[in-house]
């Protein structure tokens, strides 16, 4: 026998006789009667079509009886409890079966068999991109659906189809009203699929994404806080030491987002955002910068509140004995005593010990002593002080 060959018609009989028919991979089955045995003529008024999938089988012959069927034939021998009489019935799951047709005429016994193609009807998993009037559609799992095109509805009046191995589709609305999109994926052969339904609103005004602030999360991760009102998605770029922006490797469309960098917080640091879809045309957002805290300024150095008394008497009774600072001092001081000559009597740096009245351990007579008293503050700043003391006995 020749090599069959199977046409499909969609809402007419399909018609396939045994003697025409030799199946590929189908030998030593029912479905491969052997040369000069006569067979019958099965046709099915739907071959190929989607799911559920209702077909009704009947005979080509006239005068046939006892027609029974196996809906789904997997080859070898039949079991009487496997035929059934009823003409009519539902595929409903996705694939190539095999119908067996059984009839009797004039006494003889009649074989004959055809093909259903049944499709699945997935529903297409769709991705919106929008950009303000501008929409990208995308079917990431348009292999697993296996469709040979997709119709798009774009809400608007116009209607596109998309290739099914990489479906994308861009369209650009005239206006911001709400849109209801319909996206089908279509077999070839029965001109049906599963379809999908979304609803969409072009945006005439975006807002860019903004950095509120920066804060420190540790030693070695700063915290950007972000606002991006229209779900945009973007990247965080820093600046680099050169002044040229690096890309992270950190990105969101997130609304509100806070997102963790790895950064020496000792150090500043300045960021911006950047859309990741450049049909907004938009600029970098404007850059924020993280300036660690300054240390705490030193302790202020208190001014020195020091006095020297008008008169001592160094006679050994325990009051006033000597001529030394009194009060606060904050730095260093040196003392010069002058007789009334001009000539330096007593010197010291010892701000506790002070004068006795006495030069090179010798008594110096009562009277009136000029004095020099020269202070410097820790931070370096310096002034003098100048008087006179009166030397009692």
């Amino acid at each position: 026998m020749g090599r069959a060959k199977v046409e499909y018609f969609f809402g007419i009989s399909c018609v396939v006789f045994f003697s025409l028919l030799s199946f590929s991979g189908f030998a030593q089955d029912q479905c491969t009667p052997s040369p000069g045995q006569f067979t019958g003529a099965l046709q099915i008024n739907i071959g190929v079509g989607c799911l559920p999938l209702k077909v009704k089988a009947t005979s080509g012959l006239t005068n046939v009886k006892n027609v029974r069927y196996v809906f789904d034939y997997h080859g070898g021998a039949v079991k009487d409890s496997e035929l059934v009489s009823d003409s009519v019935f539902t595929y409903t799951k996705p694939g190539l079966f095999r119908v067996l047709q059984y009839s009797e005429q004039d006494g003889r016994q009649l074989r004959a068999c055809a093909i259903v193609q049944v499709y699945d009807t997935l529903q297409p998993q769709v991705v919106l991109e929008p950009c303000l009037t501008r929409l990208i559609l995308k079917i990431p799992k348009a292999a697993e659906y296996q469709y040979d095109w997709y119709t798009v509805e774009w809400g608007d009046g116009t209607r596109e189809q998309l290739d099914g191995k990489t479906p994308i589709g861009v369209h650009t609305y005239p206006d911001d009203s709400q849109r209801i999109i319909f996206v089908k994926g279509v077999h070839l052969y029965g001109n049906c699929g599963g379809t999908t339904q979304v609803m969409f609103r072009p945006d005439t005004k975006a807002i860019p994404p903004v950095i509120d602030n920066v804060q420190p999360a540790g030693a070695t991760t700063l915290a950007l806080s972000i606002s991006n009102p229209n779900g945009n998605r973007y990247w965080v770029e820093q600046r680099s030491a050169n002044g040229a922006y690096v890309r992270t490797n950190q990105r969101s469309d997130a609304v509100s987002a806070t997102i963790n960098i790895e950064a020496d917080t000792s150090k500043s640091a300045c960021f911006r955002l950047v859309l990741a879809d450049s049909c907004l045309l938009a600029t970098p957002s404007a850059e924020v910068c993280y300036t660690p805290p300054k240390p705490p300024d030193p302790l202020p150095v208190p001014d020195s509140t020091v006095f020297l008394p008008e008169a001592f008497s160094p006679n050994a009774d325990g009051i006033n004995d000597r001529f030394q600072l009194k009060g606060l001092l904050s730095g260093t001081a040196r003392l010069t005593v002058f007789n009334r000559w001009g000539e330096v009597v007593f010197q010291t740096e010892d701000t506790i010990t002070g004068w006795d009245g006495k030069q090179r351990d010798q008594n110096l007579p009562p009277g009136t002593y000029s004095y020099v008293l020269d202070l410097e503050k820790r931070t370096g700043e310096r002034s003098q002080k100048r008087g006179a003391v009166i030397l009692m006995k």
